[in-house]
């Protein structure tokens, strides 16, 4: 038979101080507005064209990808995505859309 112990456990105090969490989130994030090592993603920090209406497609969709990784990647930070990122989210959604291809994110 198995014994109840004697200080009661917390089920989130397990999950928080226990190693439940996995091992890439314990390494710790870089700053969330520093430039990736990678390039996946566009910092906020990093230069984004002024305009998008002449933008060829197929760069626009690599910076809707790099933005949208960007936004993954705040996320993960304890102050969330930053302002500049969900901006610059928006615009290039909203320019895919002005193109006639359906809103991503």
């Amino acid at each position: 038979m198995h014994s109840l112990p004697d200080t009661p456990v917390s089920p989130t105090v397990a999950v928080l101080d226990g190693d439940a969490e996995p091992a890439h989130c314990r390494a710790g994030l870089a700053a969330a507005d520093a430039p990736p090592a990678d390039g996946t993603a566009l910092a906020p920090a990093e230069e984004f064209p002024e305009t998008l209406e002449g933008l060829p497609l197929v760069e626009l969709q690599v910076l809707h990808s790099r933005v949208t990784r960007q936004v993954e990647r705040e996320y993960l930070s304890p102050e969330g995505p930053h302002p500049l990122t969900r901006d610059r989210h928006c615009d290039v959604a909203a320019e895919l859309a002005a193109r006639g291809l359906p809103r991503v994110g």
